[in-house]
């Protein structure tokens, strides 16, 4: 259950989809009966503010870490960000 920012600096607090960013991310867990790994799906939240700034990496086949985002992806997201479609998606997810 996601319940904060993934970003270990930030304290804000997981209320709804609607605000931040959700990321899902495929992890190799444990092998399973010798059969090699088994395959988990583990879920992250950044918060408004982080996601502008920040994305979420898989470091290791296991390790999950906040990263800056790369130069030209700033721009890219503030597109999506004011794109019409987006701002429909949002104003329907708030209560």
């Amino acid at each position: 259950m996601v319940e904060k920012c993934a970003n270990p600096a930030c304290c804000a607090i997981f209320h709804r989809l609607g605000e931040g960013r959700l990321f899902i991310k495929e992890v190799e867990g444990a092998p399973r009966n010798g059969r090699g790994h088994s395959r988990q799906l583990c879920y992250c939240w950044l918060c408004d503010s982080c996601c502008r700034t920040m994305t979420i990496i898989i470091e290791t086949r296991k390790e999950i870490k906040v990263a800056p985002l790369p130069a030209s992806a700033p721009a890219a997201q503030a597109a999506m960000r004011d794109s019409p479609s987006n701002q429909v998606d949002r104003r329907m997810s708030q209560p």
